[in-house]
């Protein structure tokens, strides 16, 4: 793929390791378009690049997706890439939470189902391009889950398999389906856990090299070394997450 000339939606593009691709693609000539839940943050971001696209969206909210969807359509024809990159994480006690059940869906919905539906929604503007993606950003926590974020993990997975067998369905076609697997990374969701995490700007880096390669499945940094343990040492792999902090 070209590093330089598209057309980007980053969702989750205002904060975090959506924030850092945004700024790494803008560098390199690309049109950008950003996504938010937090209308300050969302504000705050487009000052600073005022070249830059936002729109306010809850991606737990379908009908808004819809919404998100036509306005793309009708306001950025010239689509070409989709990076869904927002999504929660949220640490569940199955044991002594009653409000378990709204908020195991509420985070499927954001993780998986508005991946799922947003890409379905812009495949009639991504065909239309001479060379397309869709870019899922899943996790290293989809391959080897940790127990205190059973459905993150979940979301993840699904969104792993969502990838591949979509890779296999547009394969004839201009849009190549890309996954990025990042392990821990420093950014706003994991401010409050310690231990040595690779930075948003240095992970997005390392996503534009593999970008410009066309890779289809990318794990930078410590997320490649686990995926290796994970093949040949499943349990030691997964002793490995649940003692990190």
């Amino acid at each position: 793929m070209q590093i330089s000339g598209n057309t980007i939606l980053v969702t989750g593009g205002n904060s975090g390791i959506g924030f850092a691709l945004a700024r790494k693609f803008h560098k390199h000539r690309n049109r950008i378009i950003i996504t938010g839940r937090n209308p300050d943050r969302l504000k705050q971001v487009l000052e600073d690049y005022p070249d830059w696209t936002g729109y306010e969206c809850d991606f737990s909210d379908t009908q808004a997706i819809t919404l998100l969807a036509e306005k793309i359509e009708r306001n950025h024809a010239d689509l070409n890439i989709l990076i869904n990159n927002a999504g929660i994480q949220v640490a569940h006690h199955f044991l002594n939470d009653p409000g378990i059940p709204e908020n195991c869906l509420r985070e499927m919905r954001i993780n998986f189902d508005a991946p799922v539906r947003l890409g379905l929604h812009l495949l009639p503007v991504l065909l239309q391009a001479d060379a397309a993606a869709i870019i899922n950003v899943t996790s290293a926590l989809g391959e080897v889950p940790r127990s205190i974020f059973p459905i993150y993990c979940a979301s993840k997975a699904a969104l792993s398999a969502y990838s591949t067998a979509l890779r296999g369905q547009l394969a004839e076609t201009p849009i190549r389906v890309m996954e990025w697997v990042p392990p821990l990374t420093a950014t706003p969701m994991n401010a409050h856990r310690p231990g040595a995490k690779i930075s948003a700007d240095e992970l997005a880096a390392a996503f534009l090299r593999a970008f410009h390669k066309d890779l289809q499945v990318v794990r930078p940094g410590k997320a490649a070394l686990l995926h290796t343990i994970h093949r040949i040492w499943p349990t030691k792999a997964q002793a490995i997450i649940e003692s990190t902090p």
